[in-house]
């Protein structure tokens, strides 16, 4: 039977210049789904309740996909193995999706079984590669047992009150988020046994800047539903505005992150510097919703709200540039370039919100001259 269904790379069968698959793209087209799903929820019942549900939603979601991917940009090839386990954890992910609405408003009970399918889903999977992979099999079996107590705790969360339940899927994704932390030690023996680098594979960094795009794409639906509705010329030029906003936000992503080669000392910096990477996800994903609400109703709170996220986001890339390119955003010049971002941006949430959005504009694209000069910069010093 294996050798019909294939079996996967191993550890130390690594692809140089590795290029993300076609199976990859379609996995992470159901995250579209996820992600609209979220933001109609949010839109329409917008409240510190639904806030806090949507990040845990989100986290979990984006946990789901990244273990995934490591999986996959580790251990994939095109074997019929591969091809049922990355559609089977896009029906669950899909089937997750259904029920995120009422998740929203503090029902967990369906969503935790999706959660559920899913978590063991992935268990199996690193038991596999435990019994596939001699090197990797170790960390692997520390993974796939963090992944059942996770599981168990999902369990207990459907037959406890609500207000447990929730605290409970919480501890559950600590769980999943530090299963690094709990195989570290099998993992450097592993780096030290194959002589491999710990890096932040550029196939992985691609994946991101994807999922990027993604999330910036539910934001232009989401604009394209607010003008539709209203049809009113103010708005067709906030529409206007705001596709320009998205196209320097995603300039500014690729600028800044597209071609960073990240080499790192241990396996739990690889993984930190990967979650900087969704986190920056989260906060551009977050920009999008405060940006819809805002053209709706543009309330002081709303328009802070929106220029906090969209800096959020600058300096979580910041962060990973400073990680990537020693000296980079270093010195009293960077530090000034963070804080006169900052100021400009908070400083034009006073601003009527047509102007605010062209004050925002001008912002974003003296970031990317910015990041040009540092560019060209490091050229000439090389």
């Amino acid at each position: 039977m294996f050798n019909f269904l294939g079996r996967p790379r191993t550890i130390d069968d690594q692809i140089d210049g590795r290029k993300i698959s076609w199976l990859e793209l379609f996995y992470d087209l159901i995250f579209a789904v996820v992600f609209s799903r979220i933001t109609g929820g949010l839109v329409e019942h917008l409240s510190w309740t639904t806030i806090l549900n949507a990040t845990l939603i989100f986290w979990w979601f984006l946990w789901g996909w990244s273990e995934t991917s490591g999986y996959f940009d580790n251990h994939g090839n095109g074997s019929i193995l591969n091809v049922i386990i990355i559609n089977v954890q896009m029906i669950f992910t899909g089937i997750g999706a259904i029920f995120i609405p009422e998740a929203l408003h503090g029902n967990y009970t369906h969503l935790t079984i999706a959660f559920l399918l899913i978590e063991l889903m992935l268990a199996a999977v690193w038991f596999g590669i435990a019994h596939y992979d001699r090197i990797h099999g170790p960390a692997s079996r520390v993974w796939a047992n963090v992944h059942l107590v996770s599981a168990g705790l999902l369990i207990i969360s459907l037959f406890t009150p609500n207000r447990w339940s929730i605290a409970i899927i919480v501890l559950a994704l600590i769980f999943n988020l530090g299963d690094v932390f709990f195989a570290n030690p099998n993992l450097e023996r592993e780096y030290q046994q194959t002589n491999m680098t710990h890096v932040v594979k550029d196939s992985l960094i691609e994946r991101y800047g994807l999922m990027t795009m993604i999330a910036l794409g539910e934001i232009i639906a989401g604009l394209y539903e607010a003008v539709a509705e209203s049809g009113q010329s103010v708005a067709l030029s906030q529409f206007i505005i705001c596709i320009i906003l998205i196209a320097l936000v995603s300039g500014s992503y690729y600028l800044i992150l597209g071609e960073l080669h990240i080499t790192l000392s241990s396996s739990i910096k690889v993984i930190m510097t990967s979650w900087l990477f969704i986190l920056d996800i989260f906060l551009i994903f977050g920009m999008g919703i405060a940006l819809h609400l805002a053209l709706d109703e543009a309330t002081l709170t709303l328009k802070l709200a929106f220029s906090g996220l969209l800096f959020g986001s600058l300096l979580v890339m910041w962060a990973i540039e400073k990680i990537a390119v020693s000296g980079r955003g270093t010195g009293l010049s960077g530090i000034l370039v963070i804080l006169l971002t900052l100021l400009l941006l908070v400083a034009v949430a006073w601003l009527p919100m047509m102007w605010m959005l062209v004050a925002v504009d001008c912002i974003m694209g003296l970031v990317i001259v910015h990041e040009r000069y540092l560019a060209h910069r490091d050229v000439i010093t090389k």
